[in-house]
């Protein structure tokens, strides 16, 4: 983070993709540090993958999930749906 400004007037400057990436970290670690648990609640061992855009994919047996910290700070998987299974 960098401050410039004219005169008597602030600007505060954010590097957004320090910020997104640390986001991705942390979303990553807590997948990591609750294992046990994210695979009792998809019913299967997973694999993470990240990426380039920063998305995060939890891979179980048999369904794919988008991983995601919602506003309230709690865990969220989004179904991937198939292109080759059901509708």
């Amino acid at each position: 983070m960098s401050f410039f400004g004219v005169g008597d007037q602030d600007w505060v400057e954010l590097d957004i993709d320090v910020v997104e990436r640390r986001g991705v970290a942390g979303l990553v670690e807590s997948l990591e540090d609750n294992r046990i648990a994210v695979a009792a609640a998809i019913g299967s061992p997973f694999e993470i993958e990240v990426a380039d855009d920063g998305s995060v994919t939890v891979i179980g047996a048999r369904r794919r999930y988008r991983a995601e910290v919602d506003r309230t700070g709690r865990l969220l998987f989004t179904g991937i749906l198939d292109p080759d299974g059901p509708l």
